[in-house]
């Protein structure tokens, strides 16, 4: 049985490094776990960031309401405590060898690489992966907005404030201000920078012929990135730790961690023959 297994796990690499080498474009859809080999913890259950930043005097069972849209004005002090940490985690980790990896097949590829991630992270930037090739549908860390909002104004974090005494203000108004991602029931989000985003994924999709789509670390709790892979009308492979169940036979599941199934692909790549791009 052990034999089996392994052998659908090797033919599945190996139909994954053939879908890589055919393509004209590489489509990374990523999801949390993508970052947890950067030493980025997973953001719920037992050591996650929901415990792991967990504000002082607050139990788990109230770290919810700091998912919610209305945090930074009902608990501005809690919210910040707990995304002013998250802002030094995500600035202080380093991203993994992966994004390195995918760096290297899309140099060979006509279209390159875009990217369409939940992260708030910024890894992929920090990794070197052009800004305007990049989707984050949920906003980022490392972008402030206005808490109420008082306009669409944006602006660049400065230093995180897990160690301020007061949280961070509007230029504009004066008011809190608050990180520019997406939060439950979040009526103040701008959502102006991800749209732009989206128009520059719009304009690079119409001029690719053959696409293949790479989805890491895709949750099914929030299925932002697990219906853009599934619906962007390109070949499958779906890498996961604990679902890489696909529903159709032209998709690839692999199970395992981010770097470890990328580091798999990129042997099987090299295995081959030299990746290198023909329809140029």
């Amino acid at each position: 049985m052990d034999y089996a297994k392994n052998l659908n796990r090797d033919h599945g690499i190996a139909r994954a490094a053939q879908l890589i080498r055919a393509a004209d474009a590489i489509v990374i859809a990523a999801g949390a776990g993508m970052s947890v080999d950067s030493g980025l913890p997973a953001f719920r259950g037992s050591g996650g960031l929901w415990t792991t930043l967990m504000p002082a005097g607050m139990s788990e069972r109230q770290l919810g309401s700091l998912t919610q849209g209305d945090c930074f004005t009902k608990q501005p002090s809690q919210a910040w405590t707990f995304y002013g940490r998250a802002l030094d985690v995500c600035r202080h980790s380093v991203p993994h060898d992966g994004y390195q990896l995918i760096r290297e097949w899309a140099s060979t590829k006509r279209h390159g690489v875009f990217v369409y991630t939940s992260n708030v992270d910024g890894h992929f930037q920090a990794a070197g992966f052009s800004e305007d090739r990049i989707v984050e549908c949920h906003g980022t860390i490392h972008t402030l907005q206005c808490a109420t909002p008082c306009s669409d104004r944006l602006w660049p974090a400065g230093a995180s404030n897990s160690g301020a005494s007061e949280p961070p203000s509007c230029p504009n108004c004066g008011g809190l201000a608050r990180p520019n991602f997406l939060l439950f029931a979040d009526d103040a989000w701008i959502p102006a920078r991800t749209a732009r985003q989206q128009a520059h994924l719009h304009d690079w999709a119409a001029a690719i012929e053959r696409a293949v789509v790479v989805e890491i670390g895709a949750g099914q709790a929030v299925p932002s990135i697990r219906l853009f892979a599934e619906t962007f009308g390109a070949p499958l492979i779906r890498i996961n730790l604990d679902d890489e169940h696909v529903g159709h036979d032209t998709a690839i599941g692999l199970r395992g961690s981010a770097l470890a199934v990328l580091k798999e692909i990129n042997a099987a790549l090299l295995k081959d023959a030299p990746l290198v791009d023909t329809s140029r």
